[in-house]
């Protein structure tokens, strides 16, 4: 019977750096983003560093290793979603526009809301406040004039508003 010992640095690297290719190509397919790829590989093996010792020896270690990827893959995508969604949210409500979508709290129904305004509306709303466009960006690509572009975003609020409220 093998008592645990001490896993040294080189068994370390002898066992796990010959899966690092596995480890990636499994991180790209799951982030489709090389950076967020390497890293979520340098985080699975500081991890594994870690627990080196409470690693159990005879444990095929491909399995386990791509579990690991795995788990960090999905952690980095759960962040990525909720990060945009924040941005999202925060970008359609920050003009004082939208307060009461608070209270639905529902990104889809305020992006539902947006799809029923007219679409010359959805339009400037959408260039303005999703895409982020100053109003002269907005003149260029539209071809309206600037007070047809504040009226436009001045009632799709008005009617998001109204429509927010009975959310």
């Amino acid at each position: 019977m093998q008592r645990h010992h001490t896993m040294t640095h080189k068994q370390f690297t002898d066992i796990y750096l010959p899966l690092s290719g596995k480890m990636y190509a499994l991180a790209y397919n799951l982030l489709r983003q090389r950076d967020e790829a390497r890293d979520c590989v340098q985080d699975v093996y500081s991890e594994l560093w870690s627990k080196r010792d409470t690693i159990e020896p005879d444990k095929p270690p491909l399995p386990f290793v791509l579990t690991m990827v795995r788990n960090n893959c999905l952690d980095r995508l759960k962040r990525a979603k909720a990060e945009l969604n924040d941005e999202i949210f925060e970008i359609l409500t920050t003009d004082d526009t939208v307060r009461q979508i608070d209270a639905a709290s529902d990104l889809n129904a305020v992006l539902q809301l947006i799809a029923q305004l007219p679409p010359d509306q959805q339009t400037v709303l959408r260039l303005r406040t999703i895409d982020g466009l100053e109003i002269e960006q907005i003149q260029e690509l539209t071809r309206f004039s600037r007070e047809n572009i504040y009226t436009l975003l001045s009632r799709a609020r008005k009617t998001l508003r109204e429509k927010a409220a009975s959310l």
